[in-house]
């Protein structure tokens, strides 16, 4: 239930956005919120917004292990989404004519997200642990009232974004025991590079009460959004960790309850009571929900992998895996975690199956490409790092991690082209920027 906006895929470089900034502040506008009926100040418009996700959705996608190969669970959530988009009037939107659409994505947190041209995603995790469709329902009318509200413009006007679209984020590619061993960790893993805009207590009230608005027109019983509220603050309670992202972004509060709950009494008291259709949803969601004990081993792996216990990290996935063989998460974790460890060829072993099991699970690319530069493979890496970039173009660390290949094999004129596009777009900041500039003025004796 959060708002991702992430810079690994940006194509635009930095001078496009400062220029994007300008032109936002000639533009600056002010908007109704069809949720209150105040106006509220936006400086980025429509277009702007609709650019944005092109760029950010195919980046979020691949940090969060791509969409789910789950063709019955994703058609079941589109159907929800869509059902819950034509109860739209143009009263209730900020920008008309939203692209909506649905997807489930891999990632084992429990989280659902919008980008502001209304694509939405929600986790395996959360799906796993929802009860009903009228919950589900009320997952998805939050986010879609997120992006009615213009919540993403607003954020943005308040620089809640757009300081970190300019900074950049970490990318996912490490170079443990090579010939860069002063680059060692900085550059990351490819495709896992996350920022986050963060909602306001007062934008999560507002998609609360138009997630209900929508989810009662829809037939559904508004107490879906009740219990939906009341499972989120027993989970948080009961694993507060499991609950870190989604609750870092979306403020949960016993008072967004309490307000469900009077409006659920009051507004729409009586309103399709009982109407929740469990059984289609526990049809739909079947394959998912049989792997919700795996699921609770691999986020238990990704926490002690980022805590660098990669044994343990390793052996978790592993236990993982023995309860659902061949998940795509977990076979990622199992290929991270052995890398990390040292153990290049586990990893390529665990990355290749992850991607015979699901082509669209893009950061194994990023794992394959780290192993073959350690191993100082670089034809092979260049070759992942390039699928890598086709699917998620623009990426920093790809970009860095490309000239390194270049520079391996040799070809200088190739690295330098790519080192010189690095530095245009980065800068000499980073040690990331001092290296590609020192390597050019080698190149250039």
């Amino acid at each position: 239930m959060g708002q991702h906006v992430t810079t690994g895929g940006m194509t635009m470089s930095v001078r496009h956005l400062l220029a994007l900034g300008a032109t936002a502040l000639l533009v600056a506008s002010c908007v109704t919120n069809p949720i209150t009926g105040k106006q509220q100040f936006s400086m980025v418009g429509k277009g702007q917004l609709l650019a944005l996700a092109r760029e950010a959705v195919p980046s979020q996608f691949a940090a969060d292990y791509g969409v789910a190969a789950d063709a019955q669970a994703n058609a079941y959530v589109t159907q929800i989404g869509r059902k819950l988009v034509a109860t739209l009037t143009p009263a209730d939107v900020v920008f008309p004519d939203m692209p909506f659409s649905f997807q489930v994505v891999n990632a084992v947190y429990v989280n659902a997200y919008a980008f502001p041209d209304g694509t939405i995603a929600i986790t395996r995790g959360m799906l796993a642990e929802l009860e009903n469709e009228a919950q589900l329902a009320a997952v998805l009318g939050h986010e879609i009232a997120h992006v009615n509200c213009g919540h993403t413009a607003s954020a943005m006007s308040k620089s809640m974004v757009y300081g970190a679209l300019l900074a950049g984020a970490q990318g996912y590619l490490t170079h443990r025991e090579s010939q860069y061993t002063e680059l060692a960790g900085l550059a990351g893993q490819i495709g896992g590079a996350v920022v986050l805009a963060s909602y306001s207590r007062d934008q999560e009230r507002q998609a609360d009460q138009g997630g209900m608005m929508y989810m009662v027109r829809a037939g559904y019983d508004p107490r879906g959004m009740v219990d939906l509220t009341r499972l989120l603050v027993r989970l948080g309670n009961a694993n507060p960790s499991a609950l870190e992202r989604m609750f870092a972004t979306h403020p949960m509060s016993t008072e967004r309850l309490q307000a469900a709950e009077a409006r659920a009494r009051s507004t729409y008291a009586g309103q399709n009571a009982g109407i929740v259709n469990q059984e289609a949803f526990l049809a739909a969601t079947a394959a998912i929900r049989k792997n919700k004990e795996a699921f609770k081993q691999f986020a238990k792996a990704e926490t002690q992998l980022a805590s660098r216990q990669y044994a343990a990290a390793r052996a978790t996935a592993q236990a993982g895996l023995g309860l659902a063989p061949d998940d795509t998460v977990g076979l990622l974790l199992l290929a991270q975690a052995s890398q990390q460890a040292g153990d290049t060829s586990a990893a390529r072993a665990a990355a290749t199956r992850a991607l015979q099991v699901n082509p669209t699970a893009i950061r194994a690319h990023g794992v394959l490409a780290q192993a073959a530069l350690v191993d100082r493979d670089y034809g092979t890496a260049l070759q992942h790092l390039n699928a890598f970039g086709r699917q998620v173009p623009g990426d920093l660390n790809t970009l860095f991690c490309r000239g390194l290949a270049y520079d391996g094999l040799g070809q200088r004129r190739e690295a330098a082209i790519v080192y010189d596009a690095y530095l245009q777009r980065a800068g000499v900041e980073s040690t990331e920027g001092q290296y590609a500039l020192g390597r050019l003025q080698q190149f250039a004796r």
